[in-house]
């Protein structure tokens, strides 16, 4: 084995300690003392294997369970999914004559209610979206009819079970491996041209266009330096609010004949000293010297604020979409809105809506005219008076009928068909195929 000095500091390290799991992806790892940690930090791979992810430059492991333990991490991934799960995704069929719901097939009822027996829908499209946030992948076992490939179900595979390769011979296709619990190889499915898949992928943007990017990869360092000030200010309320001191005392020699009472006394200040209830006592001659900044002067909420937009960037989202009223008003809160659903959330509808027509939908299926589409109709909506306003202007202009409209309001129909016609206005005309513009008819 290469590096033999690294070698026996392992050993050492491992000395004496009880056996360590590293399935460690739900637990953080635990050290004994400082030095273990700094020891550690010294091989960034050792401490991958242990905790699931790298260190950054604050010394913080970044990894599922910490990116989520951010609120700013958690409330955008609970804001790009949710906006992604309360979406209808509803299985279409369109051709020249128009496009209509495709409710006799067996995908219409997954995507719009139930995928599989054990999720609803918007759980499963949740679910797999964060994944490919986050992983850089969402993945899904396409469960099809025996003898027609109709595909039936989704049901939903985590992304350390899977594996990307390509055959190492012959097409060099594209092969999906899936693990089991145990690491081992459980099964395997290759891409075949023109047949249908066996693994539904989510693709998110990487390098190769096939395995996304992981924002935890990617984001480490500014994510690890927004855990760390989290830790930091934490700490330091832990303390009660107390900077770092130090304490001098007059007569510098008199615990050296007895280093046993110095550090008792340490010890019992400190476990004052932290307590903001109570008032340390100090020997005759001791002084309290501050050797910490205050958070003021550290311009700390400048340094949170700062650091909200930060991590906002890595998904998308304006800081006033997760609480940072900061620059919010009255009138930008909507405009915010529909900006975080044109720039972020239809890039992961069309995703879905491309990687569904890529994996799930037969070459058939494709040819009858199927499609996924997202109805993001409610996340469109104004205010109640603009909203009324645009569909005065549908039904002024002969493109909604008035049944079309209570429909949209969760109204019912008009009896015996009166709200099923379309209307324009009688003084407008018609332009005919010479350009002259025809009067109404009488």
């Amino acid at each position: 084995m290469a590096f033999p000095e690294i070698r026996r500091k392992i050993g050492e390290f491992f000395a004496g300690r009880a056996p360590i799991s590293l399935n460690l992806k739900t637990a953080p790892i635990v050290f004994n003392s400082t030095a273990e940690r700094d020891f550690l930090l010294k091989y960034p791979s050792i401490m991958a294997a242990l905790a699931g992810g790298l260190p950054s430059w604050s010394n913080e492991v970044v990894t599922r369970q910490t990116i989520l333990q951010h609120p700013v991490h958690w409330a955008c991934n609970g804001l790009v999914t949710s906006g992604v799960g309360l979406s209808p995704a509803l299985l279409m069929r369109g051709d020249a004559k128009g496009k209509v719901e495709a409710t006799d097939h067996p995908m219409y009822e997954a995507m719009r209610y139930q995928p599989n027996d054990e999720m609803s829908s918007q759980s499963m499209k949740e679910t797999l979206t964060s994944h490919c946030a986050l992983a850089g992948g969402g993945f899904a076992k396409i469960i099809r009819r025996s003898g027609t490939d109709t595909a039936i179900e989704l049901i939903p595979l985590l992304p350390e079970q899977m594996g990307i390769d390509r055959e190492k011979t012959g097409q060099k296709r594209l092969v999906y491996i899936v693990k089991n619990e145990k690491g081992a190889v459980d099964s395997t499915y290759t891409i075949e041209r023109n047949k249908p898949h066996d693994i539904f992928h989510l693709r998110g943007l990487g390098w190769n266009g096939i395995q996304g990017y992981s924002v935890i990869e990617y984001g480490k360092q500014s994510i690890g330096t927004a855990i760390a000030a989290n830790r930091n200010l934490a700490a330091f309320w832990a303390s009660g609010g107390r900077l770092p001191s130090a304490l001098e005392f007059k007569d510098g020699f008199k615990f050296r004949e007895n280093t046993k009472d110095a550090e008792t006394y340490r010890r019992e200040f400190m476990e004052i000293y932290r307590n903001p209830n109570e008032i340390p006592f100090l020997l005759d001659g001791a002084r309290l010297t501050k050797t910490g900044i205050s958070l003021a002067d550290a311009q700390s909420d400048q340094f949170q604020q700062r650091m909200v937009a930060e991590q906002c960037r890595w998904w998308k989202v304006s800081p006033t979409l997760v609480g940072d009223a900061s620059r919010a008003t009255f009138n930008n809160q909507e405009q915010y809105m529909l900006q975080f659903v044109k720039m972020t959330l239809t890039d992961w509808f069309n995703r879905w809506e491309q990687d569904f027509r890529r994996c799930v939908l037969t070459a058939e299926e494709r040819a009858k005219g199927h499609f996924l589409r997202f109805d993001i109709r409610e996340l469109l909506r104004g205010d109640f008076a603009a909203q009324m306003a645009g569909y005065a202007t549908a039904l002024q202009n002969g493109y909604l009928a008035i049944d079309e409209v209570r429909d949209e309001i969760d109204y019912n129909p008009l009896p015996n068909g009166a709200g099923s016609h379309y209307h324009i206005q009688l003084n407008q005309g018609t332009i005919g195929s010479d350009g002259q513009v025809q009067a109404p008819a009488k």
